[in-house]
């Protein structure tokens, strides 16, 4: 802030103020070494900078009007995806702390019910799933590598390089690490990702396999 004539006699009459009457005459203030400080921003100066941010992101309309949450459904190669697969199932070993000879925990085992709520948090890019059940019964026995995973669709590639989309709530899901076989109800799965790995999950989880 630039320092005025009027400013600095008010400092300076304020400061000799503070001192006692009669050593006043010997006080002497430097108009250089008074530092004026700016203060705080209004309520005002905020909102406007707010605004300001937002204007500069993109809505939840204009990012899916872009197109930039699709994948273009015949381009992609079954095969550029297989490194992503090698990088997930040792993710999932990892996440579920999985060690050769391992056994899916049986339901009356004490350890099932951590077990079951980390692999519905888990991150499904790269898995290899295959939808086992559905409502619609053209979509049992589609499988491909998970290369979307949305609130409420996975997108699967195919060996055949088609990118198709299911959606989660109307299908179970089977996948396999290891000699272990996984089957998930795609009800559990209905959010995003980043939301799913740290939710708390208070309700039963229905039995996998």
């Amino acid at each position: 802030m630039a320092k005025t004539s009027g400013t600095v006699d008010a400092v300076k009459e304020y400061l000799t103020d503070l001192v006692v009457p009669h050593h006043r005459c010997n006080v002497n203030i430097i108009p250089d070494h008074i530092t004026m400080l700016h203060g705080t921003k209004s309520k005002k100066q905020l909102s406007r900078k707010r605004r300001a941010h937002k204007s500069n992101t993109l809505t939840r309309k204009q990012y899916a009007e872009l197109g930039l949450n699709t994948l273009p459904r015949k381009q992609l190669r079954y095969e550029q995806m297989l490194p992503l697969h090698k990088l997930w199932r040792g993710y999932i070993r990892e996440h579920l702390e999985l060690e050769e000879g391992d056994e899916v925990p049986q339901l009356h085992e004490k350890r099932y019910d951590e077990f079951s709520k980390q692999l519905v948090k888990m991150d499904f890019h790269g898995a290899k799933l295959r939808v086992l059940q559905s409502k619609c019964q053209t979509l049992v026995g589609l499988n491909g590598i998970c290369v979307m995973d949305t609130k409420n669709v996975l997108k699967l590639l195919g060996e055949d390089h088609v990118v198709r989309t299911v959606p989660k709530s109307e299908c179970v899901f089977g996948l396999n690490v290891g000699n272990m076989e996984f089957t998930i109800f795609g009800q559990h799965l209905t959010m995003r990702p980043a939301e799913r790995s740290v939710k708390k999950i208070k309700n039963y989880v229905e039995p996998f396999m």
